[in-house]
């Protein structure tokens, strides 16, 4: 059944005690002072971040000794490269990729987005792997891009392409990472996971490529079992992917983008917010968390008309009400709960049983499916859609790659993938975890703050509506980027490889040059 297939994203705020720290003679942390650096874009410039982590207290279980620090000395010595490796040019701004058979309907968009002073070229998969250097195709393409980046001085790239119609082949290849999260944090322990942030993360902190498979061995993003591939992360590049089947899809998405950005200027459809949500974990304070996030949302969003569909102890959520609510149009909908490939749920409180939405008030057939997606109606009135929730993006699934398997499946497309390609309506773009997402609960930190809200993907989905609301960053994949560059300012370096996935496998389904709200 459904409920027995369907992924719950954990949580990975670990509070229990380590033996291998309290069984240990050694200082933890092991040092005073770390940092890491990272190559990335700060203001559309290529910058080299320094982040630093102090540790004012470190303490030894065993020898029952605690050190600590008063104050610390910082010196930085930065030595400029003797070579431009990036040339002050802007040839043009948008590098669109997909096979050759989907050049013809792309060229309207092209046309559309030059007519908007977005200038724009196409490069094919073909003639890109017969043109280019590299391991693989993957390889080549993200070569390809750093050429245009040093050489062409461009800002956005559109993947377009992905599973052949319902094959197991790709018309545009995906990359996977292996980071590995450590056994009994998440439910499962996933193998793999797609990743298109190898596609944006092209330099070092050095200016070097960033390869994501420093010991060469063929498999990339390696973290795992003491194996740990080099991987910068930071985006040198706002990157999205529309993964069409085949040209047919092209032409529906080449249409909403163009429509979106022409009619959607001062609509008043457009400052509505929708928020769905409700009970996420089974917790002792019964702590609605889904609620609460969704509040966190609207306060960010002063200005939007909040639509709220949650799950208390007065109501639950139907399948109709997502379906009204998407109708009447809105410029954000953020869905934030449990997820497959194929549908998105949240539990009832107050102790996260059962499963909402549902079709009738009876508690009967839940969840929201890819199949309830083909009623929507909404047309041109097309939302921003953020979705918290596990594999909600995992774009690789197909109906004979489910055969192969021993399944059977009616479903076509990935939940955000199906959202985004409506003809009628839908999402003029997704942002979805690849793989297993991750909310915390509690408090570990005890600042009276739920970690619901201060970490993994509800601190990236927080910051993407601040980013665009307090901060004006109104480009869809800058504001993607930025909210990725400043997690990992902010997080990375606490040996935490949940951090390393949650900027990997969130997903951007659709233009990164879009301009949200319209032109």
């Amino acid at each position: 059944t459904i409920t027995e297939n369907i992924a719950y994203g954990s949580c990975s705020t670990i509070t229990d005690t380590s033996d291998e720290i309290y069984q240990s003679n050694d200082m933890y942390p092991s040092s005073f002072m770390s940092y890491h650096l990272g190559g990335g874009l700060l203001d559309d410039e290529h910058t080299t971040f320094l982040n630093i982590r102090i540790n004012p207290v470190t303490y030894s279980p065993n020898k029952n000794l605690v050190h600590f620090i008063q104050n610390a000395t910082i010196t930085l010595i930065y030595k400029e490269p003797e070579t431009v490796l990036i040339q002050d040019s802007e040839v043009y701004d948008l590098l669109i990729i997909s096979p050759q058979s989907f050049v013809k309907n792309l060229e309207p968009l092209v046309n559309h987005k030059q007519d908007n002073n977005i200038k724009t070229r196409i490069k094919t998969v073909e003639e890109i792997d017969s043109g280019n250097t590299g391991r693989d195709i993957q390889e080549k393409i993200k070569y390809m891009i750093k050429q245009e980046i040093e050489q062409a001085g461009i800002d956005y790239v559109l993947l377009v392409g992905g599973i052949d119609k319902q094959s197991t082949r790709w018309n545009l290849p995906v990359r996977y990472s292996h980071v590995i999260i450590r056994e009994g944090t998440q439910e499962i322990v996933e193998p793999e996971f797609i990743s298109d942030i190898y596609f944006a993360d092209i330099y070092d902190s050095e200016g070097n490529f960033s390869s994501w498979d420093t010991n060469n061995n063929g498999i990339y993003a390696e973290y795992k079992n003491g194996i740990i591939d080099e991987m910068d992360l930071y985006p040198d590049i706002a990157v999205g992917r529309i993964p069409c089947r085949d040209a047919k899809e092209v032409k529906i998405m080449v249409d909403k983008i163009i429509v979106y950005e022409s009619q959607t200027k001062n609509s008043d459809w457009f400052k509505n917010m929708i928020l769905i949500s409700g009970d996420h974990w089974a917790d002792e304070e019964q702590v609605n968390e889904g609620v609460l996030i969704m509040e966190a949302a609207a306060d960010i969003m002063q200005g939007f008309n909040p639509v709220e569909l949650y799950t208390t102890t007065d109501s639950t959520i139907l399948n109709r009400d997502i379906r009204k609510a998407i109708n009447q149009g809105a410029g954000f909908a953020y869905f934030c709960g449990h997820g497959s490939p194929k549908v998105w749920g949240i539990h009832l409180p107050p102790d996260a049983t059962g499963w909402a939405p549902t079709i009738g008030k009876l508690g009967l057939l839940s969840f929201y499916k890819t199949q309830h997606m083909n009623l929507l109606r909404n047309r041109n009135k097309l939302p921003i859609t953020m979705v918290g929730g596990c594999n909600n993006g995992q774009f690789d699934i197909s109906r004979i790659g489910s055969l192969k398997q021993g399944k059977i499946t009616l479903n076509e497309h990935c939940w955000a993938w199906h959202l985004t390609i409506q003809k009628r309506g839908g999402a003029i773009a997704t942002i979805a975890n690849t793989g297993l997402g991750t909310h915390a609960m509690g408090d570990a930190d005890n600042n009276n703050v739920n970690d619901y809200l201060e970490i993994y993907d509800g601190w990236l989905e927080l910051k993407f509506l601040e980013l665009y609301n307090n901060h004006n960053i109104d480009i869809l994949g800058i504001t993607q980027m930025d909210a990725i560059t400043q997690y990992l300012n902010t997080f990375l370096g606490s040996s935490d490889e949940m951090d390393i996935k949650m900027v990997q496998q969130w997903q951007l389904f659709g233009d990164p040059s879009l301009s949200i709200g319209g032109i």
